[in-house]
Parts: structure tokens; sequence; C-alpha cells
């Protein structure tokens, strides 16, 4: 089961926690979490940012704007394991004409040790994968709902 829990840093940023247990499949015979399972997990929290700030991507597909992975970097700090229990928190780091960027930290639950951090940068790209603008309306839209928050 996962769930979400949505605050604001000291500096002011709008952080989304994902939390959920690592699920058997996302891990490798000696029970560790899979390296390319946390870029999932990174997935699932900007997913989730997204709809807590009550503007899913889904919705951006609906107006004709996806969101291409353009680059990731993820850093391991020490590895999860099966059944533990994980918080993801994102952040928006950056919400440009033509993409967005994300920022990633991968606790464990229990004792809030780190075990990946990392970001995403994510292109604007129309139906047939050309890059575009965010439509103004979408991206003054977000920023409002962002900063209401």
């Amino acid at each position: 089961m996962t769930s979400t829990h949505t605050y604001r840093t000291a500096d002011g940023d709008l952080i989304v926690e994902t939390r959920f247990r690592v699920r058997f499949h996302e891990t490798d015979m000696m029970g560790v979490v899979h390296h390319a399972a946390y870029l999932t997990w990174f997935e699932e929290g900007r997913s989730a940012f997204t709809r807590a700030i009550g503007y899913p991507y889904a919705r951006m597909e609906k107006e004709g704007v996806s969101l291409a992975v353009a680059e990731v970097r993820a850093r391991y700090h020490r590895p999860a394991r099966y059944d533990e229990e994980v918080v993801v928190a994102t952040r928006l780091t950056a919400l440009l004409s033509r993409g967005m960027s994300f920022a990633y930290e991968v606790r464990r639950a229990a004792d809030g040790v780190l075990l990946v951090s990392g970001d995403t940068k994510h292109i604007s790209v129309d139906g047939q994968g050309g890059a575009r603008r965010f439509p103004e309306t979408m991206r003054s839209e977000l920023e409002a709902r962002i900063k209401a928050l």
C-alpha cells in the first residue's frame, strides 16, 4: 500500500513523500533492491507530486503535453532490502518553458537512513515526440498550484 504526505521545508520547498514497502520483484537473489528499481521509484515520486498539486500527469497528457526523461542521475548510498518500508521525497527544482526537473531522496522509513539520492530532467514533447513549450496556461496553473500548497 502506498501513502503520500505533503509539506514545505524551512526554505519553502514543496516536498511530496511517497511511502511504500519494497516488493519482492524489485529485488535480486540476495533480497537487495536492483539499481534500476530506484528509477521506477523516482517516477512514482514525481507522479505523486503532480497528483498532490492537483495537476496529475494524466491531465498534462490529455492536454497534449508529455514529459520525456532527458537525464537521470542516481547516487546509491545504502541498499534497500525486501519488505523494508521506504519513503521517496520528491521536490520540483525547476519549471522551465520547455521542461521540468525534480530531485529525490529515498530513505528507509524505520530510521531515516539515506539510501539513494538523485534527480531527473524532463523535456516537454508533443504527440509525435517533438520538443514543445508548455502552454502558458498550463505553466501558470502549475506555478499557482505549487505556491498554494
